[in-house]
This record gives structure tokens, sequence and C-alpha cells, in this order.
């Protein structure tokens, strides 16, 4: 299993599901819009509680990479705006969002990920700028 598909499980864990399951233990992330639902392996809570306290360490460090860390996996938004047949925009997609270039995006993305798990394995705040 690879480290993306770890925070896509945090994510889905760090994220309430609308009275259906116990809420999210981190007041810190509001309760999403209704998505489409995908079977995902939950993770374990020692786990996810610990990346829980990385995720906060990166909102205190770098502001940037936690909304965009959040939209990606907690809020689960599209990178890309998503249109309906008509070509009208019904939901803005996280480039549009934050005004940021498709590389400059991956790169920050790659950045927290790689962050997080320096954190994660070294137990210590360790951001990578």
């Amino acid at each position: 299993m690879s480290f993306k598909d770890v925070c896509i499980q945090w994510g889905y864990w760090a994220t309430p599901r609308l009275g259906t399951e116990y809420p999210s233990l981190s007041v810190s992330i509001p309760v999403p819009p209704v998505m489409k639902s995908k079977r995902v392996v939950p993770i374990k809570d020692e786990l996810a509680m610990e990346i829980d306290r990385c995720v906060c360490v990166m909102k205190k460090v770098t502001p940037e990479l936690y909304d965009l860390f959040m939209a990606t996996y907690a809020y689960r938004l599209p990178v890309y705006d998503l249109r309906n047949k008509y070509k009208v925009v019904t939901q803005r997609g996280i480039l549009t969002r934050f005004g940021v270039s498709k590389a400059h995006y991956f790169n920050l993305m790659r950045v927290a990920e790689t962050s997080l798990k320096l954190m994660l394995s070294q137990n210590q705040c360790i951001m990578l700028a």
C-alpha cells in the first residue's frame, strides 16, 4: 500500500459521515459536501491520530500545504473543474480555487506527502520548504 493510499484512508477517517459514524476527532475539519462514496479499507485509529497530529503541525508551519492537503484528501475536491454536458462549471477544482498551476499543485502535494512521511518516521516536526 502506498503512502498516497494511506492519505486517502486518513481523509475518510478524518471526516464525519453525516451521522452514520462517529464524528471526526479533529475539530478543525468542517463537514464536506456529500460526495460519491468509495469503498476504502479503514486504517487503524492510532495511525490516523498520528497523521492527524502531523497535519496539525503542517497547518501551523505551512498553511498553504495544509489547505491543499485537506482539499485533496479530507474534502476530496477534484483537481480540475467539473463541467456538465453544456460545459458549464458545476464544481470548481483545486487549481481554480487556489489559483495554482497543475505543476505547482503536484509539486506542493509531493512536498506535503514527503513531509508527513518524514514526520511520521522520525516522530518530530520536519517540514520541507
